[in-house]
């Protein structure tokens, strides 16, 4: 071997087949035409990509109005006696649920949570919402109501989710409350005088989770100047910058400095307070919070005034 040269049987020399070609290949190309067509064809995608995402969010946006127009009025005044609720998904469809209704002087308020958050959980919020319209009746009692709700989901497990939910008939007459608390967080009571009470006497287990539950229901009068307030674990949760959550205490002391003459603006002061905490860290779960609240005087004028579910609707 010399100088990468071979020597053939022939006699001739022979260029080491290892030898590499360094030169340049030819330019492909490609024709102007073909170029246009493959970024129309794009386009074309990308706008029915984007054209499929307007009417994503239009449907959303429908079946968000129509878990609102089941949930009922937002506000009702009955005697001397104001409710006031509100609900604010995280995820266009919410998992937390409020709802009034009203027999005469008695109302039925609910305050609950489903399983989960967003689409899911909005889909079974028509289930829900059409089982408390069969069952739950102001002149029922709240754990009779419980347990025909639990009866149903049980029925339908696995598929069907976990509950909680807390449920009032209030006889507006005469400010008395009876409640029961199937796994909710325990309402915050306020009384006229500074006094903090929960409510965590009546009740049972979340509902949908054991078929055989027993729910019970809780007692209590509500005094002129008392404020009751239910909220979801959205509430507790909510996180500052730092990842501090707003907790119990925080909420009781809102709670305590919250109060205003109209039920609606004691809720919107408690969500301010809520909103404050947060300093725009965007929240992670529904927030939802109602407010019964007892006027601290009754006069002959306020008798007068237009009761019933308000037609405000949800926002």
């Amino acid at each position: 071997m010399n100088g990468g040269v071979l020597s053939g049987n022939d006699g001739k020399s022979q260029t080491n087949s290892r030898h590499q070609d360094y030169s340049i290949p030819p330019l492909q190309t490609t024709p102007l035409g073909s170029a246009r067509s493959s970024n129309a064809s794009l386009q074309d995608e990308v706008d029915a990509l984007l054209r499929e995402r307007l009417d994503l969010h239009s449907q959303l946006f429908e079946a968000a109005q129509i878990q609102r127009k089941l949930s009922g009025s937002r506000e009702l005044r009955q005697g001397c006696l104001q409710f006031s609720s509100e609900v604010f998904a995280v995820r266009f469809l919410s998992g937390d649920f409020t709802m009034f209704s009203q027999n005469g002087s008695r109302v039925l308020a609910v305050h609950g949570d489903i399983a989960g958050k967003g689409v899911a959980a909005g889909m079974w919020f028509t289930n829900l919402a059409g089982l408390l319209q069969s069952y739950g009746r102001p002149d029922s009692d709240p754990a009779a109501i419980a347990s025909e709700v639990n009866r149903h989901l049980c029925y339908l497990r696995p598929v069907a989710p976990f509950v909680t939910a807390f449920l009032a008939q209030i006889d507006c007459d005469l400010g008395e409350l009876t409640y029961c608390n199937a796994g909710h967080f325990p309402p915050i009571l306020l009384r006229a005088d500074g006094r903090i009470e929960l409510l965590q006497m009546g009740g049972g287990p979340l509902l949908g989770a054991i078929e055989s539950a027993e729910f019970h229901s809780g007692k209590l009068a509500l005094e002129p100047g008392d404020t009751l307030v239910a909220y979801s674990d959205g509430v507790l949760e909510c996180c500052d910058p730092s990842g501090e959550e707003f907790g119990t205490e925080r909420l009781i002391t809102a709670v305590e400095h919250a109060k205003q003459p109209s039920a609606h603006a004691t809720l919107m002061m408690l969500l301010a307070a809520v909103q404050d905490f947060a300093n725009g860290s965007p929240g992670c779960d529904d927030v939802s919070l109602t407010v019964i609240q007892r006027d601290a005087e009754c006069s002959d004028v306020e008798q007068y005034l237009p009761q019933g579910l308000v037609d405000t609707p949800r926002q």
